[in-house]
C-alpha cells in the first residue's frame, strides 16, 4: 500500500473544475436568520449584498475565497479555501468568519450544481449564464434538528470593463 501523503499530488480534472469559482462576484438577495421562526422561516427578511473574490493559490490545487457582505446592518466577512481530496473522492471547504466561526463543508459537484454540506449549514450553488451567474441557497439548523432557509441570493461575475469575465 502506498501512502498518498508522501507522493507529490498531480493536478487533474477535479482541480480544474474549481475554475468555475475563480473571479470577482457581486451578489444580492435575502437573509432570513434574524428573528427567524420555524413556522414562518422567511417571515423576517434582511437584504444581503456582497462582493467576493476567488483566486487560484500557487500551483492551482486550491482556490481562496474572500468575501465582504452586509446582511441588513451587519457585516459578514471571511475567507475560505476550497480543495479537492483525491483520497476521499470529494472537495472540502473550510471558511473563517469575522464572528469567530470556522466552518467545514464536504463539497460535491454534479454538472453545474455544487453542494456544500456542514454539520449545521448547507448550500446549493447552481451555475448558469455560461458560468457567469450563481443561484445560491443556504440552509441552517438553528435548533440542531430542522433545516430552515438561511439566505437566497444571486451572484453575477464582474467583468473587466471589456465585457469579458475575470476568470
Amino acid at each position: 500500500m502506498t501512502d498518498s501523503r508522501s507522493q507529490t499530488p498531480a493536478r487533474g480534472a477535479a482541480h480544474e473544475r474549481l475554475k468555475a469559482f475563480v473571479g470577482t462576484w457581486h451578489a444580492e438577495g435575502d437573509s432570513y436568520a434574524a428573528g427567524q421562526r420555524q413556522e414562518d422561516p422567511r417571515g423576517v427578511v434582511e437584504k444581503w449584498i456582497s462582493d467576493e473574490t476567488v483566486e487560484w493559490l500557487p500551483g492551482k490545487f486550491f482556490v481562496a475565497q474572500r468575501w465582504d457582505a452586509m446582511t441588513g446592518a451587519n457585516a459578514f466577512k471571511g475567507t475560505g479555501i476550497i480543495s479537492y481530496d483525491p483520497d476521499a473522492g470529494h472537495y472540502m471547504t473550510r471558511s473563517y468568519e469575522n464572528h469567530g466561526f470556522i466552518r467545514d463543508y464536504v463539497t460535491r459537484v454534479d454538472g453545474d450544481v455544487w453542494t456544500f454540506t456542514g454539520e449545521t449549514e448547507r448550500a446549493r450553488i447552481e451555475f448558469g449564464d455560461g458560468g457567469d451567474k450563481q443561484t445560491i441557497a443556504w440552509e441552517w439548523k438553528p435548533d440542531g434538528k430542522t433545516w430552515l432557509p438561511l439566505c437566497d441570493r444571486v451572484a453575477k461575475r464582474a467583468t473587466n470593463g471589456l465585457g469579458k469575465s475575470n476568470s
